[in-house]
């Protein structure tokens, strides 16, 4: 664990004062700061047993109590637990089902320390827990911490890298050092003869004569792989590929898809190096018949104009979607949505998308009715 030394500090010293009844500790921050990582090592170090549960996997009042109820009223003959409830942010819609309530109770009676961690300070269900817990704040690392912490990994491994390159993955990863770990680790760090843009590494995974010549083209994108695999989706509903050749070129995509949403809810990245090989396999294979090309502006105007502007509710839908994706919900509102619109003219897609961020009923309407602006249905 590297940086926010205060933060580990004060976490050690919550538990180590914690008594039935306290204050929960609540760690915030930006993804990748090392808030989860801090938990673990700080458990391990004084002896207590973590009892660990995503609370945006369990969003109501019934799963918390149901999941929890028994380790957090009761005592262990094996010591102390602590009870850790990771992306409470993550709780969105219908009041969270009663979940907020549920454990701000579950803290005031609890036999055993809660911590619990957000990564957006700013979220309604940050606000509502209140002075129910003390907030702690994890920072992004500093362009030489993670600098320095990626040169110590590559001694160790002892992978060579050019000048700048190291310097170049930790300016990217903008303070995020699980990131940038990921990117060292996947060998996405694109070496600047070898790098190219996404549209030409796009048209050369395509235009590839062989399947190591279309590892090499995913290898060379300069962005992350969701950007990879929605780019090359695009370029394959928009091309003029055989119904058969696309049919299977897109059950790839989607199974890369599946994949990679599991990775990121799981944070096992150890499997993300397995992404660009089997992509370069099974996806490569199926467009046997070539045709797709990179296309840029999958988006319309208009509709990005409307999406970054102009709806309240695009956004508060973007927001919760994005906290269910870890991702930016700017990220969702520009790649995502537009595709989200055009599945949402299905009825039993919508109803099965709104129920899985536990939106209101409300905002199944308001999709139908974007969805046929969108389709002009």
């Amino acid at each position: 664990m590297v940086g926010n030394d205060e933060g580990k500090a004060k976490l050690a010293l919550w538990l180590k004062k914690w008594k039935p009844g306290g204050r929960a500790a609540l760690l915030v921050g930006p993804p990748g700061t090392g808030k989860t990582t801090t938990v673990h090592l700080v458990a391990d170090d004084m002896g207590v047993q973590l009892v660990e549960l995503n609370a945006s996997d369990a969003r109501t009042k019934d799963r918390l109590d149901k999941k929890l109820g028994e380790v957090i009223y009761s005592t262990s003959l094996l010591g102390k637990t602590m009870v850790f409830l990771d992306e409470v942010d993550g709780l969105a819609g219908r009041a969270d089902y009663g979940a907020i309530d549920f454990i701000k109770d579950a803290v005031k009676k609890s036999e055993n320390p809660v911590v619990m961690a957000a990564n957006d300070p700013d979220s309604d269900q940050v606000k509502k827990l209140g002075s129910s817990v003390t907030k702690i704040e994890f920072r992004r690392a500093d362009l030489q911490t993670v600098r320095q912490r990626l040169e110590a990994i590559a001694r160790l491994e002892g992978v060579d890298f050019g000048p700048g390159e190291i310097e170049e993955l930790a300016r990217v990863a903008n303070g995020d050092l699980r990131s940038a770990i990921n990117a060292l680790q996947a060998g996405i760090p694109a070496r600047k003869d070898e790098e190219l843009t996404a549209s030409e590494s796009i048209n050369a995974f395509f235009d590839a004569i062989d399947e190591g010549a279309a590892l090499a083209a995913l290898k060379a994108y300069p962005g992350q792989p969701r950007e990879k695999i929605r780019d090359l989706f695009t370029s394959v509903v928009r091309s003029g590929v055989h119904e058969e050749r696309k049919s299977e070129a897109l059950d790839v995509l989607s199974r890369a898809d599946m994949l990679l949403g599991r990775m990121m809810r799981g944070k096992d990245w150890r499997l993300l190096r397995y992404l660009d090989p089997t992509l370069a396999s099974e996806l490569w294979r199926s467009l046997g018949d070539g045709g797709p090309k990179y296309t840029m502006d999958a988006v319309p105007w208009p509709l990005q104009l409307r999406i970054w502007n102009d709806s309240k509710r695009l956004k508060e839908i973007a927001s919760a979607a994005g906290r269910r994706l870890a991702i930016s919900q700017k990220g969702f509102m520009v790649e995502d949505m537009p595709f989200v619109l055009l599945l949402c003219s299905d009825g039993g897609f919508r109803e099965s998308f709104v129920k899985s961020l536990n939106l209101d009923e409300g905002y199944g309407a308001f999709l139908a009715k974007e969805a046929a602006r969108k389709t002009g249905r």
